[in-house]
């Protein structure tokens, strides 16, 4: 029988290769995402040698690439909702290869920040587009593990960086590294980038900003692959029906959906707080300022990012059973004591290993917890118009957060001492835990458009959604 449909055939396929594909590109966004904002771990010791840099000049050599990260989660949103999602990962691929080969040839610092600055556009643009992509492309019963497949990407990424600067690192003596290793640790990760950008290729759109965008047939193309025929016709008029009720003006954001966006801040910015993107750019650093030897806190650093990517598979099978905001509040009550700890350690000048333990155990919380469920809730919480720039603004906070954090921490440490960065890191864990106990709702369970439909309703979500 004919049909007028020109997309009959794409409807009629129920395949899972398209969401296999588009979780393996948001996976490696991830990843590269992981890889890129961690390598600095291993190559700061001896960067800040050869350019002989102060405690201030060695937290601008490692957070650099996090203010280029704020910029890419500036432009992100607008490119998301603009060009779509494709597009904008395969500029972020761009990202990733031009600064993982500019830095291979970095004469002086300022050319080093140029290129991390490139870099960290991508990082940036990647930490918005990679969970936004595959929310609005994953159905409803799996999207909590499709999301927090980006976050498996983001634990792999860091563990391939500390494996592979222990590798490099144990390549050559002292001086090679001081002059020549550094470089090739960043260079290692234009392999992944390019990957990254062959994968794009056969990857679908996203069917949300199809929709958006008046091409209903391509959307419905989309969702049909993913999810059935039957399915596709349903998901298309929810979908109508909620970018309907949307204008599409950024103005919504702080008008209708001023909660989910004070929300989506503020989880972003508590994500933070407690210490973990400095915890892993100084990594072998913390380690050598406990008494171990530099070979071994290289090794230590791989340790600890093993625990982070076990905790992180095991969040992947729980996340859409227990839910984001237990999860978080197991996850920063594990993070709270384990820093604390960490922190009574070095005060008492305790041993190494408890220390390894403790920050493997504050990893683990960050793991299974915030780290995954923060990407899952403000990939849920906006609705679609407007999703890309809210995620923009939330993942921007984060991202200075994380700046001031690396900036920070070498002067924090050597005014208030080890045990006294720790201490307040600790304490944005605890805070962290009541702020997400009193404000952040459970998302488990619910639709990308019923939550948009929730926001709108007399009643906030806050008060509608269980936990």
């Amino acid at each position: 029988m004919e049909t007028n449909n020109p997309n009959a055939e794409a409807v009629q396929a129920h395949s899972r290769v398209p969401l296999i594909i588009a979780a393996s590109v948001s996976t490696l966004g991830g990843l590269l995402f992981g890889y890129d904002n961690i390598v600095i771990s291993g190559a700061i010791g001896f960067l800040s040698q050869l350019f002989h840099l102060d405690a201030a000049g060695v937290g601008w050599a490692a957070g650099c690439a996090l203010v280029g990260c704020i910029a890419g989660c500036a432009a992100a949103g607008s490119v998301a909702d603009y060009l779509g999602k494709k597009k904008g990962l395969a500029l972020c691929a761009l990202c990733f290869v031009l600064s993982s080969v500019g830095i291979l040839f970095a004469a002086n610092l300022h050319q080093f920040v140029l290129w991390r600055l490139i870099g960290g556009v991508g990082i940036g643009a990647a930490s918005v587009l990679s969970p936004n992509y595959i929310a609005e492309i994953a159905p409803t019963r799996v999207r909590g593990r499709c999301v927090t497949l980006y976050q498996l990407g983001i634990v792999v990424g860091i563990l391939a960086a500390v494996f592979v600067n222990m590798l490099i690192q144990r390549t050559g003596n002292e001086a090679w590294n001081i002059s020549t290793g550094w470089r090739w640790m960043f260079l290692a990760g234009a392999v992944p980038a390019i990957l990254f950008g062959i994968m794009i290729l056969p990857a679908v759109e996203s069917p949300r900003w199809l929709m958006k965008m008046g091409q209903r047939d391509q959307a419905i193309g989309v969702l049909a692959k993913i999810n059935g025929a039957d399915a596709a016709r349903l998901q298309a008029v929810e979908i109508e029906s909620a970018l309907a009720s949307e204008k599409g003006h950024i103005s919504e954001l702080f008008t209708t959906f001023r909660r989910p966006l004070l929300l989506g801040i503020m989880l972003a910015a508590l994500q933070q707080i407690s210490g973990i993107t400095p915890l892993f750019s100084f990594l072998p650093e913390i380690f050598r300022a406990a008494g171990t030897a530099t070979s071994d806190a290289f090794f230590q650093s791989v340790l600890v990012s093993l625990i982070n990517l076990m905790f992180t598979l095991f969040a992947l099978w729980l996340v859409d059973r227990a839910g984001r905001k237990t999860l978080i509040l197991a996850g920063t009550g594990l993070q709270f004591v384990s820093f604390a700890l960490v922190g009574w350690f070095y005060h008492v000048h305790g041993s190494g290993l408890a220390i390894l333990i403790f920050v493997m155990s504050f990893v683990a919380g960050h793991a299974f917890g915030n780290g995954v469920a923060c990407w899952v809730i403000i990939s849920e919480i906006y609705p679609t118009k407007v999703r890309g720039r809210g995620m923009s603004i939330a993942t921007t906070a984060l991202w200075l957060v994380g700046y001031l954090g690396n900036q920070l921490f070498p002067i924090m440490q050597k005014h208030l001492g080890s045990d006294g960065t720790f201490w307040f890191f600790s304490a944005g864990a605890l805070l962290t835990f009541i702020l997400v106990g009193l404000l952040i709702p459970e998302t488990k369970g619910r639709s990308l458009e019923e939550i948009t439909k929730l926001w709108i309703q007399e009643k906030p979500l806050v008060e509608r959604l269980p936990g």
